[in-house]
């Protein structure tokens, strides 16, 4: 195929026909296979350690009860999985590498999708290598580390083939695709949206709740069962009480809420321009303190224009552009390129212009273009256009035109080996009409924002006093593993980083930020870098992304907070229980009724209403297990004055105190939900209505079996009702006790009330 003319439209139409699109199918493992891995996860494990536990002590009937509990986990947690693999496959539908295509004899962009074998297409900085393409012409540095693990980038030229899924980190070519989809040599590579798994912070936090809870467990355990030792209780019913301590401890739905809420709020984020590829992103969004921003295209508008061209001697206003013109090149699109090439256009040089003899693309790591050009004389000169303190020469007017705000590009000529400046040219490319108000916005919701730019510092400084950035969370004159640098020193003290950007040079930086967000206009390469992509210009969506983790994080903040509550009332009522009526007042069958009305129940605050916090969240599980353990005491003695009143008036034997136990419990964990749901006062946020609904229900299934006597005896109905009057009082009591509890353990909105400067 001819380099010259492309494939026609018909062509390519029967290509794609026989060869199918350029994308590789997402291969998930056969459904029966994966439900079986979800058996082999910490939760699991330990409900399957509960269901050891209840065979050695003889319970067989609990450990059936256990074992329905463990099946009804996996299922949920796997179609709950499934549910989240659904919604970021539409999210990934909507992220398209675009490809420079030669087609009916004209340059044109498509979806990387509808490449076919003997399309020509062209490869520039800052592109992903659409399909396995034969260079013809040019020269490029590929940088395969997606694709091989190589850490040092490789150059091709005329006759080389490179592959789907690396990226273009220099140079321009033209080639041929030879291959595509599944036929690629790394054909699982064409997608470059890995696959979205919350799994690592989850676990920490399972983790981390689980460890806690274990200390208190081994303690309680430990106490009750010498004093049930001494008072000659059975062996069998010591082990009872353990396994409902245990079983007690475990936040069996905490991976299905988690993965739900991140799913809904990916889906939510799209709705507003905000796509999220790793659903990681949201969750760390929730805890991010420090936001780096490249400043160019991100808080510029990247319309960029020649406001002013000084010359110097002996090269006057028009040959300075003439020059900067012959060292760029239209068919990239670089906005600094075109602006420069329209200042030329209206200013056109008489005489001959001169010939391009080789052209090299804007490099970020130099931070420079080059042209080889013959001039109409005759000689071969040099002409370099970048950044002035990288073109090894001294430009006297450098520093006062950045002063005043202007991006400054130098061009220098060299001839005969020596190098001369040519002139500068000062491009305006003014802040964002929203940029100051979304700064400001940012910083407070407890987030510093940093700038980073590759300008003069001068530059730098000027538009960040416009922004309201203050001069030390600025750094210029950087190189993209200057950006990378500061991105890993701010992890490396403690910070959670996002990281903004549009070009290849912001992509290692990117992906090393725990929030990676490229802006609408990045380069594919930095989109396959990020973790979210913005539709819109700018940054506004950025708010967006902070509110909806935040919220995000509220909704399983009140989930952990009355887990771990239930929990210390679980074993504060069987424990102290054990030593008021003198037997154990939950059995192991009700406790795995309990976990499905109080755990399951609550994945309804998935979609719950919730205000953000005001500051940056991180997960503190000793915090929250103090501060749940000091609620638990109250609700606790609650149940227990219920259960001594009404074991004394109702004379209830040991199966119908069980019963009663398990009713109050799961009646006083859905109004708990609702009453702790909010950092302020109840209802300041109305709870949603599928939240409404699933405690409502929740209450009335729990009172049908005390009715019907399902799974125990029948309770009276004068009892049932007064259990429900007692914990709709204890409930409303409940929003007093939580308001100086949260306060004093820091459990709210305002989590971060002071930004942090960090010096540079």
């Amino acid at each position: 195929m001819a380099l010259q003319t492309g494939l026609t439209s018909a062509q390519a139409r029967a290509a794609l026909a026989s060869e199918g699109p350029n994308e590789i199918a997402v291969v998930r493992p056969a459904a029966m296979l994966d439900l079986a891995r979800k058996f082999w996860s910490p939760i699991p494990w330990l409900l399957e350690g509960a269901i050891l536990l209840a065979v050695v002590a003889g319970r067989d009937k609990d450990a059936i009860a256990i074992a329905f509990l463990l099946f009804f986990n996996v299922v949920l947690a796997f179609l709950q999985e499934r549910r989240a693999q659904r919604a970021v496959a539409l999210l990934h539908a909507a992220l398209v590498v675009h490809a420079k295509v030669l087609r009916d004899g004209a340059w044109t962009t498509l979806a990387s999708r509808e490449l076919v074998p003997g399309d020509v297409v062209r490869l520039v900085v800052g592109d992903v290598v659409p399909a396995d393409t034969q260079l013809g012409t040019g020269n490029v540095q590929i940088d395969q580390a997606v694709l091989t693990g190589e850490s040092v980038p490789r150059d091709a030229a005329s006759s080389d083939t490179v592959y789907a899924g690396s990226s273009v980190r220099r140079g321009d070519a033209i080639g041929v695709v030879v291959a595509t989809g599944s036929r690629t040599r790394f054909g699982k590579t064409a997608d470059l949206v890995r696959d979205a798994r919350a799994v690592g912070s989850i676990e920490r936090l399972i983790f981390g709740i689980v460890r806690s809870l274990a200390a208190v467990s081994l303690a309680v355990v430990a106490l009750v069962g010498i004093a049930a030792f001494a008072m000659r209780v059975a062996p069998a019913e010591i082990l009872t009480f353990a396994l409902v301590v245990v079983l007690a401890s475990i936040p069996v739905a905490l991976p299905a809420a988690f993965t739900l809420a991140t799913a809904l709020g990916s889906l939510e984020l799209a709705r507003c321009g905000v796509l999220v590829t790793h659903l990681t992103a949201i969750e760390d969004a929730a805890s991010m303190d420090v936001l780096c921003a490249d400043k160019t295209g991100t808080l510029t508008d990247n319309r960029i224009s020649v406001a002013d061209v000084r010359a110097y001697a002996p090269y006057d206003r028009t040959e300075v552009l003439r020059l900067a013109a012959a060292a760029s090149e239209a068919s990239g699109q670089d906005p600094i390129d075109l602006a420069i090439l329209a200042a030329a256009a209206q200013s056109p040089a008489p005489g001959e212009p001169p010939s391009v003899e080789r052209f090299v693309p804007f490099d970020p790591q130099t931070k420079r273009a080059t042209a080889t050009l013959r001039l109409p004389g005759g000689a071969l000169v040099k002409v370099e256009k970048g950044a002035p303190f990288a073109l090894g020469t001294a430009f006297t007017d450098a520093a006062a035109l950045a002063r005043s705000g202007y991006r400054v590009i130098g061009v220098t000529m060299t001839h005969d080996g020596t190098t001369l400046p040519v002139g500068l040219l000062a491009l305006a490319d003014p802040p964002r009409s929203d940029a100051a108000e979304l700064v400001r916005d940012i910083r407070a919701r407890g987030v510093e924002v940093r700038m980073l730019t590759g300008d003069a510092r001068e530059t730098a400084l000027h538009v960040a006093a416009q922004l309201g950035i203050p001069p030390q969370s600025v750094d210029a004159s950087i190189y993209p593993e200057q950006k990378l640098e500061i991105v890993q020193r701010e992890q490396a003290a403690g910070h959670v980083v996002g990281m903004t950007g549009d070009g290849v040079n912001d992509a290692p930086s990117l992906k090393a930020a725990n929030v990676g967000i490229a802006v609408s206009n990045a380069t594919d390469i930095a989109k396959a870098a990020a973790s979210i992509i913005l539709t819109q210009p700018g940054l506004a969506n950025v708010r967006n992304a902070i509110d909806s983790s935040r919220r995000i994080y509220q909704r399983m903040l009140t989930y952990v907070v009355a887990k771990i509550v239930k929990y210390f009332e679980i074993v504060l009522v069987t424990g102290i229980g054990f030593f008021i009526f003198r037997h154990f007042v939950l059995s192991a069958t009700l406790m795995v009724a309990l976990m499905v009305f109080t755990d399951f129940a609550t994945l309804s605050l998935s979609s719950d209403r919730v205000a953000p916090s005001r500051g940056f969240d991180a997960w503190q599980v000793p915090r929250l297990v103090t501060a749940s353990a000091s609620i638990g005491i109250f609700t606790s003695a609650a149940i227990l004055a219920l259960l001594t009143y009404e074991r004394s008036t109702a004379r209830l034997d040991l199966a119908s105190l069980r019963g009663l136990t398990f009713f109050a419990l799961a009646c006083m964990g859905q109004v708990a939900i609702l009453a702790l749901r909010e950092r302020d006062a109840i209802f300041k946020e109305p709870p949603s209505a599928f939240l409404a609904a699933s405690a409502t229900l929740a209450i009335a299934a729990a009172s049908w079996m005390a009715l019907r006597g399902f799974l125990m005896p029948p309770l009276p109905r004068i009892v049932v009702a007064q259990t429900l009057i007692a914990i709709a009082i204890w409930g409303v009591l409940l929003v007093l006790v939580k308001l100086p509890v949260y306060r004093v353990f820091g459990v709210g909105r305002d989590v971060t009330p002071t930004i942090a400067s960090h010096p540079v």
